[in-house]
C-alpha cells in the first residue's frame, strides 16, 4: 500500500493546487510565491528587453541622423524641427531609462513601473511625431505607432496588467494627439482602428504568454521540491542538507554568527519496524519529522532527513541561553506522541536520542568538524542509554574542547 503524504507534503501540494487552478487564471499568486515569480519572470525577460530597446534606440538615432544630414525627409524643415526635438529630447531619453532599468539591480526592483512609464513617454513622443507627419500630409509615418505598440507590449517583459495600462494609454493618447493636431478624420480613424487591433492582439498574446510562464514556474517549483525533499518525511533530503548547511556556514562566517546542528535518531527503530510493520514505521517517521519541522521556526533554520531514522536540524544564530533546550523539547514531544513500542528496551513508547553541537562565531573548527561534534554527541546520547540529549560546545581549537551535558 502506498503511504499517505506527510503533513509537510500535503501543505505544499494544496498550495500548488490552489495556485494552479486559481492564481494562474487571475495572473496573481499569493504574496510569497508572487515575489519569486516576478524575479523569475524578470530574469527570463531582461535580456530580450535590453536587446530590443538597444535596437530601437539605435534605429531612432540613425533615422534622425540621416534626416539631419539631408537624407530622405519628405517633410518641410519647420515640421522636422519638433520631430527632432521629440526624438532626441523625449523618445531617446525614455529608451535610455529602460536600458538602465534592465542593467542596474537597484532599478530592476522597480522595473515594471519604470519601464511602463518610460515606454508611455517614448510612445507618446512617437505618436506626436506621427500626428505632425499626418497633419503635414504624410500619414504613412503612422506605421511607427504600430511598431511602438508591439515593442511596448511584447518585447519589454511587462506583466499583463502593465501591458494593459500601456496599450490603453497609448491608443487613447494616439487619438487625442491626432485630434489636437488636426489630423484628417478619415486618416485618424483608419490609423486608430489599425492601432486598436494591434494593441488588442498584443494584450491577448501577453496575457496568454504570462499564463504559460506562470504554469511553467509552478511546475518547475514542484519538480524542484520533489528533487529537494524526502518523499516520506517531507523534509529536505541529505543532498539539500549538505548544500544548505554549507551556505549557512559560509554566511555565519561572514556575519560572525553561531551555527548549531542537532541530530535526532529514533531509538530501536528496526525492532519497531519489524514488530509493527513498515506502514507503522512510515507513520512513526512522519510524526517525528513533524515535530522537528515545527522546531525550525525562523527563516534561516531548516531540517532534513539525515538517514533512515535519523534527522538533522540546523539553527542559524541560536539563542545561547539554553543551547540544549530545543533538543530536549524535541525529545519530550516525541515521547508525548505515545506511539507504542514494546520492543524498545528504553520505554514503552517511541523515544529519540539527540546530539547537539554549537559552533560559536570565530571558531576555528570547520563545518565538517561541527557535524562530527554533533555526531559524537548523538553517539554519547546512545551510549548513555538512549532517550537522552547530549550537547557539545565546540571549542576554538582544531580538535575542539567540549562541554557535555546529558539530559534524560
Amino acid at each position: 500500500m502506498v503511504s499517505s503524504p506527510s503533513p509537510v507534503q500535503s501543505e505544499e501540494r494544496s498550495l500548488i493546487d490552489q495556485d494552479t487552478s486559481r492564481a494562474i487564471a487571475r495572473l496573481r499568486f499569493s504574496e510569497r510565491i508572487e515575489r519569486g515569480f516576478r524575479s523569475y519572470y524578470l530574469d527570463r525577460n531582461l535580456p530580450r528587453a535590453r536587446f530590443a530597446t538597444a535596437i530601437y534606440l539605435v534605429f531612432i538615432v540613425i533615422v534622425t541622423a540621416i534626416n539631419i544630414l539631408g537624407g530622405m525627409a519628405p517633410l518641410t524643415e519647420p515640421a522636422l524641427e519638433p520631430i527632432y526635438l521629440l526624438r532626441i529630447g523625449a523618445a531617446c531619453p525614455a529608451l535610455v531609462v529602460i536600458l538602465a532599468a534592465t542593467s542596474f539591480a537597484w532599478m530592476q526592483r522597480h522595473y515594471q513601473a519604470i519601464a511602463s512609464i518610460a515606454v508611455v513617454v517614448a510612445g507618446m513622443s512617437v505618436m506626436t511625431i506621427s500626428g505632425i507627419a499626418a497633419a503635414a500630409g504624410q500619414p504613412q509615418f503612422q506605421m511607427g505607432d504600430v511598431l511602438v505598440i508591439v515593442y511596448a507590449t511584447l518585447f519589454l517583459g511587462l506583466l499583463f496588467r502593465a501591458v494593459v495600462f500601456v496599450a490603453v494609454t497609448l491608443v487613447l493618447a494616439f487619438v487625442a494627439i491626432g485630434w489636437f493636431l488636426g489630423v484628417p478624420s478619415h486618416d485618424l480613424g483608419f490609423a486608430a482602428a489599425v492601432l486598436f487591433v494591434t494593441a488588442l492582439m498584443s494584450v491577448v498574446s501577453a496575457g496568454r504568454v504570462e499564463q504559460l510562464v506562470r504554469t511553467s514556474f509552478i511546475e518547475t517549483q514542484a519538480l524542484n521540491n520533489i528533487a529537494e525533499r524526502d518523499g516520506l518525511s517531507g523534509l529536505y533530503n541529505r543532498r539539500m542538507f549538505d548544500t544548505l548547511t554549507s551556505r549557512l556556514w559560509q554566511q555565519a562566517q561572514r556575519e560572525h554568527e553561531s551555527l548549531q546542528i542537532i541530530l535526532v535518531d529514533i531509538d530501536h527503530f528496526k525492532p519497531f519496524n519489524d514488530h509493527y510493520g513498515h506502514q507503522a514505521g512510515d507513520h512513526c517517521i512522519r510524526q517525528v519529522a513533524s515535530i522537528i519541522a515545527r522546531a525550525a521556526r525562523r527563516p534561516l533554520d531548516f531540517c532534513a532527513r539525515y538517514g533512515g531514522e535519523e534527522f538533522a536540524l540546523v539553527l542559524y544564530a541560536p539563542s545561547a541561553a539554553d543551547p540544549a533546550g530545543l533538543a530536549e523539547q524535541i525529545r519530550r514531544e516525541t515521547m508525548a506522541l505515545a506511539i507504542p513500542h514494546t520492543d524498545s528496551g528504553v520505554a514503552d513508547v517511541i523515544t529519540v536520542s539527540v546530539g547537539s553541537s554549537l559552533a560559536e562565531s570565530g571558531t576555528r573548527r570547520s563545518l565538517a568538524g561541527l557535524i562530527q561534534s554533533a555526531d559524537e554527541a548523538l553517539y554519547r546520547a546512545k551510549q548513555a542509554g538512549r532517550n537522552h540529549v547530549v550537547h557539545i560546545d565546540a571549542g576554538h581549537s582544531s580538535t575542539g574542547s567540549f562541554r557535555v551535558a546529558a539530559i534524560k
